[in-house]
């Protein structure tokens, strides 16, 4: 797995080759998934947490050298073939957040009145290794599938209650045996029972 290794103020390195600009800022922003559900007859909405988006990481380099527009061209390059390949990123503040591994999202480039070069925006999305997301769908899963047989009716098999009264065959009524046995007489249903 790739990775990109960066420090604030200096080049950022993709796979041990350094990719022009020098990182001015770091950004990381996680959110959770709320959903405003609105009460009828009633002031506010209900908030519902859905779960959690995935972080997403926002590096600002600066593109100063001789030629800004072609570091431009070398880092869109280098990016757009990493487009579907996780990388394992390495800054100290990924790390405080949790972010290990990350797809590359976005790249966006502006030019600042008065100023020369040009500021790129390189944008990505946290992500997990799909063995990772396995695990942990199949442990959910099994999760739900205990909570879905639910709790057996009945004292519990080693308890006293049970202990006091032991299971039974359930018997059926007399005229149900007597039914099944052919004693239809039993019944009053032969000679004249009615």
């Amino acid at each position: 797995m790739p990775y990109l290794r960066f420090a604030t103020g200096d080049r950022l390195r993709l796979d041990g080759e350094e990719m022009p600009g020098v990182v001015v800022s770091v950004e990381v922003e996680g959110e959770n998934s709320v959903e405003s559900l609105p009460r009828e007859g009633k002031a506010g909405d209900v908030h519902v947490l859905r779960g959690y988006r995935d972080f997403r990481v926002r590096l600002t380099l600066r593109l100063a050298g001789p030629d800004p527009l072609a570091e431009a061209r070398r880092l869109q390059a280098k990016f757009a073939k990493s487009k579907t390949e996780p990388l394992r990123v390495v800054h100290p503040h990924l790390a405080a957040r949790g972010v290990e591994k990350a797809l590359f999202a976005r790249l966006v480039t502006r030019e600042e009145g008065g100023e020369e070069g040009l500021y790129a925006v390189l944008e990505l999305t946290q992500t997990e290794p799909r063995e990772a997301l396995k695990e942990a769908n199949a442990a959910e899963e099994a999760r739900l599938q205990g909570a879905i047989q639910g709790p057996v009716a009945g004292p519990p098999k080693e308890g006293a209650q049970a202990k006091r009264n032991p299971p039974q065959e359930p018997k059926p009524p007399r005229y149900v045996e007597a039914f099944v046995q052919g004693q239809q007489a039993a019944l009053g249903l032969v000679g004249g029972g009615r």
